[in-house]
């Protein structure tokens, strides 16, 4: 079998299986990789040719631990999972950081949306931001899905192939309505191009990152942003951990718990320990 008959044979492995068409091109791209750095056809491959894989992109390419975790998690899918020949997972790679990500403010938020010269790229943070939208959820929103006589959603198939319940507003429902009026070709997708079909996840990040430089946010803006002001808003304004945890979609509460660290509830009765310092003087 030639390596181009395997990459197909793992592409219909990880179809069958539910993977997302990112897991699936990510997968392939670092077999491939693989592939062309040994110079070896797929069965020739050693377990140290892996490994040495794995240096080359962690030292040479100065790869991140996440990305080195995906690579790992590519080859180990086929070399592992699938031929039971070599413990790929066992070969340790740098360490994913856990650097916190930025937080819009509700008013950054605000001045992005106003910032939207047209009812399509409103609607877009609108929705991402009110319902904790992934960018890849948000493009595949289909008009089916949405009940807005009683103001929720479904979101098809998320991260992890689960469906989850989502809270559509009386604002945002307007907002849907009014936009879908404009809508000159009916379409299953919410958001989609005149010829029906829907657009690229390319095209929110380049919607959302000229809008962010349009409202004039200093901070770097890109699409999974909104998710994170979502979860943290939602903490900030007393909302349960677990029942935010149910409406992020979250398999693991320790996810969710990322949340608490981003919000301005963990300083709440600490004071100002400037002030403190005076009044131990007096």
């Amino acid at each position: 079998m030639k390596n181009e008959e395997v990459l197909e044979k793992v592409e219909r492995e990880l179809k069958l299986l539910g993977h997302s068409p990112r897991t699936i091109n990510s997968y392939l791209t670092y077999l491939n990789e693989l592939f062309k750095f040994t110079g070896k056809i797929h069965s020739r491959i050693l377990f140290e040719d892996i490994k040495k894989f794995l240096e080359h992109l962690s030292i040479e390419k100065n790869y991140s631990g996440s990305s080195l975790n995906l690579a790992r998690s590519a080859i180990s899918f086929y070399y592992e999972k699938m031929l039971e020949k070599y413990t790929v997972s066992k070969i340790r790679v740098k360490k994913v950081g856990k650097k916190l990500p930025n937080v819009l403010t509700k008013q950054e938020v605000k001045r992005i949306i106003d910032a939207a010269s047209n009812l399509r790229d409103k609607l877009i943070i609108q929705m991402m931001y009110s319902c904790g939208l992934r960018v890849s959820e948000a493009v595949n929103i289909k008009l089916e899905d949405l009940d807005t006589s009683r103001l929720t959603g479904i979101v098809r198939s998320g991260k992890g192939n689960k469906d989850r319940v989502i809270q559509l507003n009386p604002p945002l429902v307007n907002s849907i309505e009014s936009y879908v009026k404009t809508k000159k070709l009916p379409s299953m997708f919410l958001f989609s191009k005149s010829n029906g079909t829907p657009y690229t996840i390319r095209t929110f990040q380049i919607i959302i990152k000229k809008l962010a430089e349009k409202a004039g946010i200093t901070k770097r803006v890109h699409s999974h942003i909104f998710r994170h002001a979502f979860g943290t808003h939602l903490v900030e304004k007393g909302i349960d951990i677990v029942r935010v945890q149910g409406m992020m979609g979250h398999s693991n509460l320790e996810t969710t718990k990322l949340y608490i660290n981003l919000s301005k509830e963990q300083f709440k009765g600490v004071g100002n320990l400037l002030d403190d310092l005076d009044k131990d003087e007096n």
